[in-house]
Parts: C-alpha cells; structure tokens; sequence
C-alpha cells in the first residue's frame, strides 16, 4: 500500500523532508535531497507575481469568484532554469484563497498573498481582487435604480444615524443595518454605496423600511443588508476603511438627496464563544421578570436566547424577591453562578449549564454577591459586603481561603475578576462611607472611590501580595475591571463625582458610586501597569453620559491590519440609530454594544486611543417601543449546548 507523508512548514523550511522515501509531486527526488543533475537551488520565481482579479457572480452557489493559475520556476545556481510548479508546496494568508495546482480560486475582494516553497526557497505573489457589483433587497424593482443615480440636489441631504462613523465591526454580526434620517418626508426609495479604492464599489437598492419605533422617529429610512456581503467588506478593509454613502429619493424620482460619506471597516476576526448578559423583561413580555440570556457566535451571531428566567431559579425563602443578580460564567462555559433575591440578601446559586440545574444554593444571608471562576472552572473567589473568599466552585462551595487582601490593602474589597490566562486576578478596594455603613449598604456593589488591584495567580490561588494598579484621585472611581485572554490588558470603568448623579429613589444614586453611573467610561491599562488610556472612540467622547458599563473581553483575539485585535462588550444607554433613542440620564434602559481595540502586536502599551466606534450587538430586543434593559456582559470561550 502506498505510504503517507506528512511534511511540516518547519521541515520544508529547513529543506527537510519527512516520511517514508519515495517521490514528492513527480519530482525526482535523490536520496541526498537534492534534485537529479541540479546542483542546488538559488531562487524561485513566481509568475505573476502581482495579479489584479475582478470578482464575478459564482452562478447559482451565490458570492463572487476569480481565479488565476501561477508557474513557478525554479534557477539553480549553475544558472539553469526549470519548471517546478508542480513540485511547490503552496499557502495563502487567507482562506478565502484556495490553491490546487498553481490555480487560486479567490471568493471575497481585497488584498492577499500566495507563498510558496521549494528547497526551503521561497516566493510570494501578490493578489489583489476586486469587485463592482449591484444589489438590491426585497421588493425593490430595479426599474427604479436609474431615479437614485442622476445628479442630488443639494438641498437635500439626508444623514446616516447608524452605523457609528468609525466603527469597526466583525465578519459575522449581520444582517448589516443602515439608519438614515430623511430629508424630506416623501423619501421611500434608497440606495447604499460602499467603496474602497479601487478594490470595492458595491451599489445596493432598497425601499425605505420604518422605524420599529415609529413614535419617536417618524421620518426614518432603515435599510437592511444581507449579512453574507460581510465577507467582501472585511477582505477590502484590509487595504482601507470602507466609505459608506446614501442616497434617498421620492418615488418619483424627486427629492434625491445624498447623505455625506462615513468611513467603516470589517473585520476577518469573528466574535466568538459566547455572551451571557443580565436582561429585564421588556413591554408585552410577562414570561419572566429578570433572565440570563445568552449569544452563541459560533452559530447564530444574530439572535440570543433566554438560558434562565427568575421563575425557572431556585426560589428564595418567602418574602424575598425573586430575582437573578449578579452572574458569571467559567470560561468554558460550563458553570454559572449568580446572586439571588438582590443586593442585600445575597443569596446565592451555583448552575451546572448543561443540565439547567443547581449544583448549589445557598440561602445564608450575605453569602455572595459577585463571583469570578478560575480558568479550569475548578473553584472560584466570591464576594460578600467587601470581602472576597476563595472557594471550591461544586456542591460544596467550600472555603479555601477567607478574607483575601483585606488586610493587605486595609480596605474593603469587591468586583473581583480572574483572568482566563490564570496568571492574575483584578480586584477594587474602597472604604465605604460612614452613610453607607449606617445603611447597611457595604454590599460591595458600591465603590465609592475605588481603586484598582492586581495578585498574582497560579490559577488556582493568589501568590504573594497584590499591587496597586490604578490608585485613587481625587473627583473619580474606578471599578469592575477585567483582564484579556491574553494577559496583557485590563480594561475598567471610571466614573465622575462632578455627575450628574442618578434618580434619587434608586439603589446606587450616586453620581461615582460605581454603581449604575451615568459618567460611566471605559479605560484600559497594561496588567505591568502604567498610565490608564480612556477608550474615547468606544466611549463616544471625552466626557460621555451614557453609562458605559460593565467591559468585558472576548475570549480570544486576531489581527486587524498588523495590530492585535480584541472585542470588549460593555452596556451603554446611547442611542441605537432610528431604532432606540439613547439617553443622559438613567431615564433609558441599557443595551449591549462592543467595540473593537486594536493594539501593536509588539506587545508595547498604546500611546493613544486604540479604540474604534462601538456596534450594537443585533437582535437584543423584541420590541423597540418597550425594551429590555441589557447589561453586565459575560463571555465565555463557548456555549454549551443544554441536555
């Protein structure tokens, strides 16, 4: 029978071959390595080794397609010269670029490069694909197109809401929606422009769709795009942003008007894993009063589901609400623990995600109001009014090690957060005020004047003592931090005591309780410590009022134009578009957005912003006249399936 080779990218860059003897593709291989009667190899050639591929229509397997077939020569050095492209080994830097036999069969626009190797030689070429194509959604009669396309009239000039001008959003968040406030009323019909150089231009037609919340945007234009064009966006966004352009005319053909030009990019690197959040019920939906829901986006990235309702938890004693708190999940998705009955009580359940079942609660009083898991999910350090215990996260939930840190720090402790990496745990530390203790209110959701603290960790219990990371100042606080896959980053909030503070007949009314704050903005600072770096592109200015809460990364992380790029998903009460109206006060529900952050790959802190516009994660809400709040993100590296 014949005999299996596997040959590694190592080994052919070292000239080594792997294996059992024999030939290699045809070629005439000698014992020695070396090509019968060649000498040795000097260089290879590829040919051509710059190619531009217009994309056309693949027919009815739907996308787009190009291909170029490549020869390869191979000049010994003796200076004679031969063929060898069935002899190379061939890669790409992208899987949207397949390679058989020196042929590359390219499906998404954009810039990519075709290596390969011979005699541990190597040679590139560069592909660069291209697409002009149209488009157009449903009920649109494309006898109407040429009414979109001839000269606007500059009185008219209608204005993109959404998507955010400098966002950047991944492969796999559709469909892609596009928000525009008409100019004139009688606008119905649309058309969308997205271009890149010369790598892209892409024209879709559509009709006007309504806002889902007519009564506070009645002149909206919402345009809907398939989300499986993301594929072309994210290839051409390697070379440069998109710019994305509107144009709304009457059916007639009159009022054409042009919005101005906003610059986009996508990305190749997918949210992953999956987002558990905290949620309310929304108007109309009776079915539960507080749930954990949940996103899968290594299946449909579009649309969460409901993991756990109040009702379906374990019931609190009697005169208690009945409530899901706060939650977190290991990393692997496999346990889930979240306080019961509020705040104040703390009780506390410990969830078997897969079965839907406790593997235990507790119904002590303060028993535990936040939780952080380990990497392997094996234990995990709650919180009860301040202090932090380090426990066996199963039926027992047994202590390991009580009261970490308090005596190091000298202060009361809470917002504890174990990083996937094991290698750190991120904490605050606050001295409550003498209100507060009198109340009663030292649950640790409140951190007035918080600062931030980093132990190290072996994955399994803290090492040595903890140094501080962001210290107090004077006019804010810093809370709820988390750390990167990676171990690299820790991104926090921060909020102001100048204000403006929340309604007066909630909990956590003060304007930098650390609670709810309406100031709420997110910061990030390398885990080795340095200056903190406000994220202003994802927080929406310098000083925004939106109630950026809650920041956590995703579980891994890609590359974005030679940087390293991550997500973070937080909660903001900004306004979504034309779909929700967003708020500076705590008059509006939260919902969840990310943001990417991309940083030197070089491992050097950023200088500056690193940070892009956020994207309102889709599918959050059923109605849009009554909204669920959404918030307390947190993401796992996946979603296990239910039993």
């Amino acid at each position: 029978m014949p005999c299996l080779r596997v040959v590694s990218r190592v080994a052919l860059l070292l000239g080594l071959f792997v294996g059992c003897g024999g030939g290699r593709g045809g070629d005439d291989d000698d014992d020695d390595g070396h090509d019968a009667g060649v000498v040795g190899i000097a260089s290879l050639t590829i040919s051509p080794a710059t190619v531009t591929l217009p994309l056309a229509p693949a027919g009815d397997a739907g996308g787009y397609v190009a291909t170029q077939a490549f020869t390869v020569t191979a000049t010994a050095t003796d200076g004679t010269t031969s063929d060898v492209t069935a002899s190379v080994d061939w890669w790409s830097n992208d899987n949207h670029v397949a390679l058989t036999d020196g042929v590359a069969t390219v499906t998404a626009a954009g810039p990519y490069t075709v290596t390969v190797s011979y005699r541990a030689v190597t040679a590139t070429a560069q592909v660069t694909a291209t697409l002009t194509a149209t488009g157009a959604g449903a009920g649109f009669d494309m006898v109407d197109a040429p009414k979109l396309d001839g000269t606007p009239d500059g009185a008219q000039v209608p204005t993109i809401a959404y998507p955010i001008a400098g966002a950047l959003f991944p492969v796999n968040v559709a469909p892609i929606e596009v928000h525009v406030q008409k100019s004139d009323p009688a606008q119905s019909l649309a058309r969308v422009e997205l271009t890149s150089g010369a790598v892209l231009a892409y024209t879709f037609y559509a009709r006007c769709a309504a806002s889902p919340n007519p009564g506070k945007f009645a002149n909206a234009c919402l345009i809907s795009l398939g989300g499986a064009f993301a594929t072309q966006l994210a290839g051409a966004s390697e070379a440069a942003d998109i710019q994305l352009t509107v144009r709304l005319a009457a059916p007639d053909g009159s009022k054409l008007g042009a919005s101005a030009p906003i610059a986009l990019a996508w990305s190749k690197v997918a949210l992953s894993g999956g987002l558990y959040y905290w949620t309310t019920a929304g108007t109309g939906d009776t079915t539960f009063n507080t749930a954990i829901a949940r996103y899968d986006f290594n299946g449909d990235a579009s649309t969460p589901t409901i993991y756990l309702s109040s009702a379906d938890a374990p019931k609190v004693p009697s005169g208690q609400a009945q409530c899901i708190g706060c939650h977190a999940v290991s990393p692997d998705g496999a346990k889930l623990s979240f306080s019961l009955g509020g705040s104040l009580p703390g009780f506390f359940s410990l969830f078997d995600v897969a079965t839907a079942v406790p593997m235990q609660s507790s119904f002590t009083e303060k028993f535990a109001g936040m939780a952080t898991f380990s990497p392997d999910g094996s234990r995990m350090v709650s919180m009860s009014y301040g202090k932090l215990t380090l426990r066996t996260a199963d039926s027992t939930l047994g202590v390991i090690e009580d009261d970490l840190f308090t005596s190091t720090v000298g202060e009361k402790v809470s917002h504890p957060f174990w990083g996937p990496a094991g290698s750190h745990l991120a904490f605050v530390s606050w001295t409550p005020s003498t209100a507060d203790a009198m109340a009663g209110y030292v649950t640790g959701d409140m951190v007035q004047g918080g600062q931030i603290w980093i132990a190290d960790s072996d994955g399994a219990a803290m090492q040595g003592a903890p140094r501080l990371l962001v210290p107090r100042a004077d006019g804010v606080t810093s809370y709820y931090p988390a750390i990167s896959d990676d171990d690299r980053f820790v991104v926090f909030n921060q909020s102001r005591c100048a204000g403006p503070a929340n309604s007066p007949n909630g909990w956590g009314i003060g304007p930098c309780d650390g609670y709810n704050d309406i100031s709420a903005a997110l910061n990030i600072v390398p885990v080795t410590g340095g200056p903190a770096i406000a994220l202003t592109r994802a927080n929406g200015g310098d000083a925004p009022l939106t109630t950026n809460s809650w920041p956590r990364w995703s579980p891994d992380h890609g590359t974005f134009r030679g940087k390293r790029l991550y997500w973070l998903a937080f909660s903001s009460r900004r306004a979504y578009g034309l779909a929700l109206a967003g708020a500076t006060d705590d008059k509006t529900k939260p919902q969840l957005w990310f943001a990417a952050v991309a940083i030197d790959a070089d491992g050097a802190a950023p200088a500056s912003d690193p940070s892009f516009a956020p994207v309102w994660l889709p599918g959050q809400d059923p109605s849009f006249v009554g909204p669920r709040g959404n918030h307390t993100p947190a993401w796992t590296s996946k979603v296990v399936v239910i039993q």
